[in-house]
């Protein structure tokens, strides 16, 4: 027994002024409530023999009252119920190997186990998830995650949903993650006490239980997040033709042999069968076993793979793929040829439309020209969810400008849309003119990782660092897929120009961001100022269309005060004619909440709502639509300098693919299980 590890245990966990109960179980049932950490101690320290849990969840002040109030009372008439629990605050991630009942694990059990644990850590760190208190129980490890949820019967359903999901997906024939530690008043080992499950060999030896590590910030976790999880866990489908209206139970082994589904293992998994597959059937680098078919004994079918790129796809997904009219009768999915990166095909990606001819005539007929079909355009999503339910996407050949003032968060929202693009596969180059090299790679390092891999340095207030693996990882991801101009070259017009011109005869070209106008220097451009700017923005837009790129430009409006409009934008009207986008990025300020109030007094409703956000976006003009006056509100998250179409969005990029398979580790334990 280490007291000392008692102790840290009660002060991570025990509720400022609140009561937990400390429990022995087995042979003699004992129970006590407390609220002095040192009467507690002292009362476990006085049964060294025994194995104490104790309560993770609020209890409510009642229950002090119970005769075992501050000390052990051996069978005592009441512990504590579900019914006691004032409200959730933890949920416990149990990883415990398969063994025996009532034996200890040996090490190569219990290294299966932190296996185990490792990849449900790396899989909800990656989820958006908190970080954790890890622990050792002795024969496992033990994941801790700080909630804040009433303590019901729909929060009692969804943790035993998110138990199940992550079950469905971690437990094999070695190593279970514990699906019956859903309720409200779980117990869970006091660490700093051995766990002492059979006779004490030097195979199965008793071992001390330890909190391995505490966040810096042991911060709650959304509730949304816990519910996205949950939802993973596969429904069985309506009565429906693709199932012969529920008269007969899918044959799923009848399927894979059928379509030459090459399986890797088969495992019996909850009641159902779990089909390790060799390869992801969305992308065949995604090895065995991070892909599986399942079955679950309802009948009802799930399609996972654990790599971000991929976490879209189910089993409707599947069923399309090799049986396209599987659902056709009540079911369509809904498919853009403009929409992200090209179709996945079982051939491959498909080919974007070709690039017209410039070879054709000055003057052109009906018959020189062609049809024209929406399809033919190649839009490039923006991946804030209605923008591109409005405008599709950003098209190829034609040019944004980008405007707003000071901190409104220009550049951020362009380094994000260019990262986006990468994400759909799509080639970008940069132009950062305030920024150096290094500092715009910084930013594009956190906005690539986000909050779930950026680290707090403490010191320097609210400022976060990527950690040096992640941006190796990073890097592998835009090699040959992301440009950035280097600046020693310098600022004059004609080199960026011309640098992006030979860049894009050398390297495939979909777009070009450039941050700023006003750190363009065109000084040896004739012309007065606003003419030498308009020149500049027709040159682009006709670069955009000559090479089929979109173009980003950056203006700043001429003032800083006051609502924008499309007018205050820098240089004349002839710089946002020539432009087939103009946004204005707001920041959602007392200055904005005034201003949109004013603007939208004939739907005060709209208003309310974008004072609610943290940023707004404003399509003042979109040529090929006919869009204006469309505001767009999102979240700024701080960690990761991203913007969220939700509170709780999680930005998932394709560099996270194999995150956790590669996070290097110190010693026996991976960097965050590191010892104190």
């Amino acid at each position: 027994m280490n007291q000392s590890e008692i102790r840290r245990t009660l002060e991570t966990f025990l509720p400022e002024n609140g009561i937990t109960e400390i429990r022995a179980v087995g042979g003699r049932t004992s129970s006590g409530y407390f609220k002095n950490m040192e009467t507690a101690i002292s009362a476990v320290a006085a049964n060294p023999r025994e194995t104490f849990y104790f309560v993770l969840n609020e209890i409510k002040g009642a229950c002090y009252s119970r005769e075992q109030c501050e000390k052990l009372v051996a069978k005592p008439k009441a512990t504590t119920s579900d019914g006691d629990i004032e409200r959730r605050q933890w949920i416990l991630v149990d990883c415990d190997p398969v063994r025996v009942s009532g034996t200890s694990a040996t090490d190569a059990e219990k290294a299966l186990s932190k296996e185990a644990m490792t990849a449900v850590y790396n899989y909800l760190n990656a989820q958006g998830f908190s970080k954790p208190v890890i622990a050792d129980s002795g024969n496992g490890y033990h994941l801790l995650y700080k909630v804040s949820m009433a303590n019901d019967e729909a929060n009692k359903e969804l943790v035993k949903a998110f138990l199940a999901a992550l079950d469905m997906m971690f437990s094999d024939g070695h190593v279970t993650v514990d699906t019956a530690v859903f309720n409200a008043a779980r117990i869970t080992k006091l660490y700093g006490v051995m766990a002492q499950k059979g006779a004490n060999t030097p195979e199965r030896p008793h071992r001390m239980s330890r909190i391995l590590r505490v966040p810096d910030e042991v911060a709650p976790t959304s509730i949304e997040l816990v519910r996205k999880i949950a939802a993973i866990i596969p429904k069985p489908d309506k009565p429906a033709y693709s199932n012969n209206y529920g008269q007969s139970k899918f044959d799923l082994r009848g399927f894979i042999g059928r379509h030459g589904i090459r399986v890797k293992a088969e495992k019996a998994y909850n009641g159902g069968t779990k089909h390790v597959l060799e390869a992801c059937l969305f992308d065949s680098s995604h090895k065995a076993p991070d892909a599986a078919i399942i079955q679950q004994a309802d009948g009802a079918l799930g399609y996972h793979c654990f790599h971000n790129s991929c976490q879209q796809y189910g089993w409707r997904d599947v069923r399309i793929m090799f049986e396209p009219d599987a659902y056709e009768r009540e079911y369509q999915p809904q498919t853009r040829t403009t929409d992200a990166k090209p179709a996945m095909t079982q051939g491959g990606l498909s080919s974007p439309p070709p690039i017209q001819s410039r070879s054709r005539p000055a003057m052109l007929g009906p018959k020189d020209i062609g049809k024209h079909s929406r399809d033919m355009i190649v839009s490039i999503p923006s991946g804030i969810r209605e923008l591109d339910r409005e405008m599709i996407g950003f098209n190829k050949g034609e040019m944004t400008i980008w405007s707003g003032t000071n901190a409104s968060g220009k550049s951020s929202l362009l380094s994000q849309l260019a990262i986006e693009s990468v994400e759909r596969d799509y080639r970008v180059a940069m132009f950062s003119g305030e920024l150096t090299d290094k500092k715009a790679m910084n930013w594009i390092y956190l906005q690539a990782a986000g909050r779930q891999y950026n680290r707090s340095c403490g010191k320097y207030g609210n400022f976060y660092e990527t950690p040096p693996h992640i941006c190796d990882m990073i890097d592998e991801w835009l090699d040959g897929r992301f440009w950035l101009y280097n600046n020693e070259y310098g600022s004059n017009v004609e080199n960026v120009l011309s640098a992006l011109k030979q860049h894009m005869e050398n390297r495939q070209t979909d777009v070009i961001v450039i941050d700023n106008l006003m750190s363009l220097d065109l000084s040896k451009t004739s012309g007065d100022k606003y003419d030498k700017q308009t020149v500049i923005a027709l040159s682009l837009s006709a670069l955009a269309k000559k090479e089929n790129v979109h173009i980003h430009f950056v203006c700043h409006p001429r003032k800083s005060q006051g609502f924008l409009r499309k007018g205050d934008i820098s240089g004349t009207a002839d710089i946002t004619n020539a432009a087939d986008n103009v946004i204005i990025v707001h920041r959602v300020n007392n200055d904005f909440r005034g201003a949109i109030k004013e603007y939208l007094k004939t739907d005060r409703p709209k208003a309310e709502e974008l004072c609610n956000y943290g940023n707004v976006i404003e399509v003042m003009k979109n040529r090929d639509l006919g869009i204006e006056d469309f505001f767009v509100g999102l979240y700024y998250q701080t960690e990761g300098k991203l913007f969220l179409n939700t509170p709780h969005e999680v930005k998932n990029y394709g560099w996270g693919d194999h995150a956790f398979t590669e996070l290097p580790e110190i010693g026996d334990l991976p960097w965050y299980m590191e010892e104190e």
